[in-house]
C-alpha cells in the first residue's frame, strides 16, 4: 500500500505540476501534492530505518533512496515556472523508483555505520540524482535540437522551455554534481578502509572515469564554450558510467554473487 500510495502521488504531482505550467491556478495543487509525496517518502523511509536497525540498503531501496533525492532535486528545478516541465518529468521517474519502497532486501549489520559512511553514501546519492536530472535535461535538448533542424518549431509542446534554458539548467546541475561527487570519492577514499574486502574496486573505478568525463566536460564548457549535440554526449556518456558504478555493480553483487554492500 504504501508504494502504491508513493506512486499515485508522485504521478499526480508531476502532472498537475505540467498542467500548471500554462494554468497558474493549479501551482498550489501541483506544490500540495510534490510535497505531499516527498513527506510520505520520508516518512517510509525512516520508518524503515527504525524498524531494521542498523543495515545495508539493496538495490532496490537504493533506487527508492535515489527516488527521494530525485524529487528534492525537481521542487527545486521547478521554482523557474519555465523549467517547471523539467521538474514534472524527474517527478514522473520519482514515481517509478518510490513504487520499490519496501520491496528490496537489506542486509542486517552488526553495527550501524558511522558518520564518515553515512556521508559518503549521502554525498553519492546527490551526486547521482543531480546527473540523472542533468541526463533528463540532455535528453529534452536532444528533443528539441532535432525539432529545430527539422523546421518543426511549431510542433513543440507549449510547456517546454526554451533550448537555451535547458542548456542552462543542465550545466548547473553538471557543475553541483562534480562538486558533490567530487567530496563523495574523496570520502571515501580516507574512509573505506578496504576497497577489495567490501568489493568495491569496480565501483571506485567507475566511479573515477566518470567523475573525469564530468570534469573534462566542466572544463570544455569554461574553457572553449562546448554545447549542444557534444555537451550532450559527454553528460550521458557521464551519466551512464556513473550509474553503471553503483547500481550496475550493486546488481552484480546482490543477485550473481550473492554479496552486498552499503
Amino acid at each position: 500500500m504504501i508504494a502504491l500510495t508513493l506512486f499515485a502521488l508522485y504521478s499526480a504531482g508531476a502532472w498537475v505540476m505540467l498542467r500548471s505550467v500554462n494554468n497558474a491556478r493549479l501551482n498550489p495543487l501541483a506544490w500540495g501534492l510534490t510535497l505531499a509525496a516527498i513527506f510520505a517518502h520520508s516518512a517510509a523511509i525512516v520508518r524503515m530505518m527504525r524498524s531494521l536497525g542498523p543495515f545495508s540498503i539493496g538495490l532496490l531501496e537504493a533506487v527508492s533512496m535515489l527516488a527521494w533525492t530525485l524529487a528534492v532535486v525537481a521542487c527545486f528545478i521547478a521554482v523557474e515556472k519555465q523549467n517547471r516541465s523539467i521538474g514534472a518529468i524527474l517527478l514522473a521517474l520519482a514515481a517509478f523508483g518510490a513504487a520499490l519502497t519496501g520491496s528490496g532486501h537489506t542486509y542486517a549489520e552488526e553495527t550501524a555505520p558511522g558518520w564518515e559512511l553515512t556521508a559518503h553514501i549521502l554525498l553519492s546519492m546527490w551526486a547521482a540524482a543531480l546527473f540523472l536530472a542533468a541526463a533528463v535535461a540532455a535528453l529534452v535538448l536532444v528533443f528539441l535540437d532535432r525539432r529545430l533542424r527539422a523546421h518543426r518549431l511549431a510542433d513543440l509542446p507549449s510547456v517546454l522551455p526554451p533550448l537555451d534554458a535547458v542548456e542552462k539548467v543542465m550545466f548547473r546541475l553538471i557543475g553541483a554534481g562534480f562538486v558533490l561527487l567530487t567530496l563523495a570519492l574523496l570520502t571515501g577514499f580516507i574512509f573505506v578502509t578496504n576497497l577489495r574486502t567490501q568489493h568495491l574496486e569496480h565501483k571506485t573505478i567507475l566511479s573515477c572515469i566518470a567523475w573525469v568525463l564530468f570534469g573534462v566536460l566542466l572544463f570544455g564548457r569554461i574553457r572553449y564554450g562546448w554545447r549542444g549535440r557534444a555537451a550532450v554526449r559527454w553528460t550521458l556518456s557521464g551519466f551512464g558510467v556513473l550509474i553503471l558504478a553503483y547500481f550496475g555493480s550493486k546488481f552484480v553483487l546482490e543477485y550473481l554473487l550473492g554479496r552486498h554492500w552499503g
